[in-house]
């Protein structure tokens, strides 16, 4: 069987290296199903016990937990896609908890891209977001450091 992965096999080292000097939560848990479905039932299992055809398609209970109560921590949140299908009922329940932990949060957020504007929308918490792009790739570039075309137009009419 073809298993089909979802990362940058050139970055890896990278991500180790941003992994080393930093603590990014990863899960610990995932709701997996045999096929991608609105029907289909959702299992619970350890990252650890993932089988290879499993397609993960949520964030399990004891990885909400954790998200939650670092999302409950910060100060400034950047949020950029839902963290599992949560179009399908079995497996919003990832999505649905960070929505709500970062409406809930009193610091700054900042939300942005197609997927996230509609679990904002599914959720009714755009009032607790303090910001929401709707740019989507755009806004990731942006927060990546690079210069966006129209923002190098303003910024040279500016100096001029």
């Amino acid at each position: 069987m073809l298993v089909s992965r979802l990362y940058e096999e050139d970055m890896l080292d990278k991500a180790r290296e941003i992994m080393s000097l930093t603590n990014i939560p990863l899960p610990k848990d995932v709701a997996v199903a045999k096929e991608f479905s609105e029907s289909a039932s959702a299992e619970i299992k350890a990252i650890a016990d993932i089988a290879e055809d499993d397609m993960i398609l949520d964030i399990g209970p004891e990885t909400i937990s954790d998200f939650v109560a670092v999302i409950a921590s910060m100060k400034t949140i950047l949020w950029n896609g839902p963290l599992g299908v949560f179009e399908f009922a079995s497996f919003s329940a990832g999505t649905e908890a960070v929505a709500r932990a970062i409406a809930a949060n009193s610091g700054f957020s900042i939300a942005g891209g197609g997927e996230t504007i509609t679990a904002i929308e599914k959720y009714q918490i755009s009032e607790q977001i303090s910001y929401i792009s709707t740019g989507g790739g755009a806004f990731l570039e942006f927060v990546e450091g690079k210069t966006l075309p129209a923002v190098a137009i303003l910024e040279e009419r500016n100096a001029g």
